[in-house]
């Protein structure tokens, strides 16, 4: 079925106005489909032909979900219990191998199970003192060769608690500045001369891609005056109460010439936990679910990666990371490559100054050699350490998921589902032959993503307006480990509540659900999602 079902239009008899429609492929096919208002369509729209994107997200009923979103999503939840009255498979979010029921501030910093029975205890340490080490500019060090640009001197000043950093409006922060700034034009394609990620330090004479960047938060008001359909106000009770803010950024002393239409995005560092898991998910069964998105009539239509060429493996495998899926696997992932960009310190595989010939000119018509820059760099950091950074950066469990047989978790689960959260979160993937590590291979795991990227609105527009469903599992415990429930795509979102009510684009239809959800309801759906 190609169009939409509003069996309701957002309640009452408003479906079966007198001057309303039913699409002409319904009538056409002699499906019972209701009559839909003419009021909820968008400007524009013309009546039968209109499709499920004409329709205006506040008409979209339960219903519409049941049939144009969650049709043929899978509604079968795992068990909480199982037989024995132990803990059943839905606590197990990174399945028997990678999840860890540590609940407490060092909750994502714990080695999976499968490490652990692999005697790679060690190794997984060593990997870890190297995301907490501080590099430095002096060479032939342990720790050594920062610079000569840089964005921070480790990476736990971006992951503290080995999660994502919280907002700021002080991007020098050094510890705890959630951000990575990118100059770039309208389309998205990074300014020429400027590195993807911006380089705002330098080691001595070398100078910086720009001296800093000043961020400015802007308050935002919805059509309904931030408040709910009961008159409550968006986040009430609560600091910030009937608030909604998002951030725009400027960059500070460019080094380098920008063209007019410039603009400067600030997103957010993504949490490490979990990652290997990930990883070990098939290529194909991310693109089934893809092609399970477009078949239906919905607004969810999920957009996959590009095919990215993996050195190890030697084929191309598809782009999964990141927030715009521009990384493959972990081997070439965020982690992997961030941990050369923050520093810029070389290894075999990340020989090349990571800089612009536009930095290096420039520093040449001020007098400054930069000679050594345009040829490899010599390693800094061993392959055989970065081997163990990888068995750490792979190994990092996943917390359990925790009370989930509350009576409150688990009607919010079931308000997860019914709202059409589950289309885009999806909740439950298998992992495949994992070569990297065998015993990631064949887990049943609980991420809630689709690892697909969404239109999220205007609304959210940084660099572009699509960006890869963030994983939920953990995300109840960000306070206890990083002192702050801060999310979304720059941190504009301060909590639960606040981040589904930045949900636009494909996702504003459960937006609108949500706000019309009782407050009981809010309640349930938050107290489910703080126990993943």
């Amino acid at each position: 079925m190609l169009f939409l079902c509003l069996s309701c239009c957002g309640g009452g008899d408003g479906g079966l106005a007198s001057d309303g429609f039913v699409p002409k492929k319904a009538r056409d096919l002699k499906i019972g489909h209701p009559k839909i208002p003419l009021a909820a369509l968008k400007p524009g729209s013309s009546g039968e032909l209109a499709k499920f994107g004409d329709i205006r997200p506040e008409f979209v009923s339960f219903s519409c979900v049941a049939c144009h979103v969650n049709a043929t999503v899978d509604m079968r939840l795992p068990k909480t219990r199982n037989s024995d009255a132990s803990k059943g498979p839905a606590y197990y979010l990174g399945g028997e191998a990678g999840t860890t029921f540590t609940s407490n501030s060092k909750a994502f910093e714990q080695p999976a199970p499968a490490v652990v029975e692999a005697g790679l205890e060690s190794d997984f340490k060593q990997g870890e003192a190297i995301f907490e080490g501080n590099f430095v500019s002096d060479k032939g060090v342990p720790f050594g060769g920062l610079g000569p640009t840089y964005m921070k001197t480790s990476c736990i000043a971006c992951h503290p608690g080995y999660g994502r950093a919280r907002r700021t409006d002080n991007f020098d922060l050094e510890y705890g500045n959630g951000y990575i700034a990118t100059v770039h034009r309208p389309d998205g394609s990074v300014v020429e001369g400027y590195t993807e990620m911006l380089q705002t330090k330098s080691v001595k004479p070398y100078l910086p891609y720009a001296k800093g960047v000043k961020i400015t938060w802007h308050k935002f008001v919805d059509k309904y005056g931030n408040r709910y359909p009961d008159g409550s106000l968006y986040n009430s009770g609560r600091a910030g109460e009937g608030e909604l803010v998002y951030p725009s950024a400027e960059i500070i002393e460019p080094l380098l010439p920008l063209p007019k239409d410039y603009k400067v995005s600030i997103e957010s560092t993504i949490g490490i936990y979990g990652t290997g898991l990930l990883d070990a998910i098939p290529d194909e069964a991310i693109l089934a679910e893809y092609r399970r998105q477009h078949a239906l009539a919905g607004p969810v239509k999920g957009i996959h990666g590009n095919w990215i060429y993996d050195h190890k493996s030697k084929r191309k495998r598809l782009g999964k990371f990141t927030w715009h899926c521009s990384r493959a696997t972990l081997d070439d992932g965020p982690g992997s490559n961030g941990i050369y960009n923050t520093t810029n310190v070389a290894r075999a595989d990340r020989s090349e100054l990571y800089g612009t010939r536009q930095w290096l000119e420039k520093h040449e018509s001020l007098g400054i050699d930069v000679s050594e820059f345009k040829r490899a760099q010599a390693p800094e950091f061993s392959m055989e350490d970065f081997e163990k950074f990888m068995v750490w950066h792979r190994g990092l469990a996943v917390p359990a998921a925790r009370n989930l047989d509350r009576p409150e978790v688990l009607a919010g689960r079931e308000t997860f589902y019914k709202i059409g959260c589950a289309s885009c979160h999806k909740p439950e993937w298998t992992t495949g032959e994992y070569a990297p590590f065998k015993p990631y291979s064949g887990q049943i795991i609980r991420p809630y993503t689709d690892l697909l990227m969404h239109d999220m609105g205007e609304e959210n527009r940084g660099r572009f307006r699509t960006y890869r469903t963030p994983p939920l599992w953990g995300r109840g415990l960000m306070r206890k480990t990083a002192g702050h429930s801060d999310m979304f795509h720059d941190l504009r979102a301060r909590n639960f509540e606040e981040a589904i009510l930045w949900h636009f684009g494909e996702a504003e239809f459960a937006r609108e659900l949500f706000r019309n959800l009782t407050q009981r309801e809010r309640g349930e759906l938050i107290d489910f999602l703080k126990s993943l």
